[in-house]
C-alpha cells in the first residue's frame, strides 16, 4: 500500500520520517492511502454506470 502524508499546519507534503517532528510540534498530519493494486470491480455495477446493454440487450 502506497502512502501519502501531509501536514495540515505546513499545508505541504512531508515524509514518513518527518511525522513524529511535525506532530512532536503540535501539528496535524493526515496519512493518505492507495492500494499497490486496485480490485477489479463489479462488472455487472461497471456495466450499468457505463450505460451498457442490459439481458436482453436492452438498455
Amino acid at each position: 500500500m502506497n502512502g501519502t502524508w501531509y501536514c495540515t499546519d505546513c499545508e505541504e507534503e512531508i515524509e514518513k520520517g518527518a511525522i513524529d517532528a511535525h506532530e512532536a510540534d503540535d501539528h496535524h498530519v493526515k496519512g493518505f492511502f492507495r492500494p499497490d493494486r486496485l480490485l477489479p470491480g463489479d462488472p455487472e455495477l461497471i456495466g450499468a454506470q457505463a450505460g451498457s446493454e442490459g439481458p436482453g440487450g436492452e438498455r
